[in-house]
């Protein structure tokens, strides 16, 4: 029972943080067309910049989502938990100074979400007391959160990217009907 639970919320934590990157990779795309006339093309850093920022926190955020579940941690495992938070956090900030619109303040406040559990990850990983793994957990589930948060905001769908032509598991689970 906990292998299967634990399989999928894996999945549902790969697809999260997809539609994170997918997020942060087309902000631009979703700027009001007033804004976009107004707004300096040299004040962005390029798509390819942030997609490059995206994959080093798909990265990190697999490696811990990982060991989600465990209920005893090796060294290695506290090291990446560790390192996960601590990029995540670094590469969250960047994303706060770089790629958020002045005008968002919704994608602002989620991406300061995103940071702030990240730090709370790492903190706890680095000290290791009673109790950090269940911190961690509880963090690393927030951070998804903020995640799907930040997507339904923008409005991205993340099959439509992954699985062109499909739907979503909320859209053909039980009680939907197909069309």
């Amino acid at each position: 029972m906990c292998s299967k639970t634990r399989i999928n919320g894996r999945n549902f934590c790969t697809i999260a943080l997809m539609a994170v990157f997918i997020c942060f990779t087309y902000t631009a795309s979703f700027v009001k067309p007033s804004m976009a006339a107004e707004k300096k093309e040299s004040t962005y850093p390029s798509n390819e910049e942030l997609k490059k920022l995206m994959k080093e926190i798909d990265k990190r955020y697999k490696a811990a989502q990982e060991m989600m579940g465990y209920y005893t941690l090796s060294d290695r495992d506290w090291e990446i938990l560790l390192k996960c938070g601590e990029v995540v956090s670094r590469l969250s900030e960047r994303v706060l100074a770089e790629f958020v619109p002045p005008d968002d303040e919704k994608y602002r406040q989620l991406t300061k979400e995103m940071k702030k559990r990240s730090e709370e990850i790492h903190k706890s990983a680095n000290e290791k007391y009673v109790g950090a793994y269940e911190d961690i957990q509880y963090s690393f589930g927030r951070l998804r959160n903020s995640c799907k948060n930040c997507h339904n905001h923008l409005g991205i769908q993340i099959y439509t990217s992954l699985y062109p032509g499909q739907s979503s598991p909320e859209e053909t689970g039980p009680g939907h009907a197909k069309e």
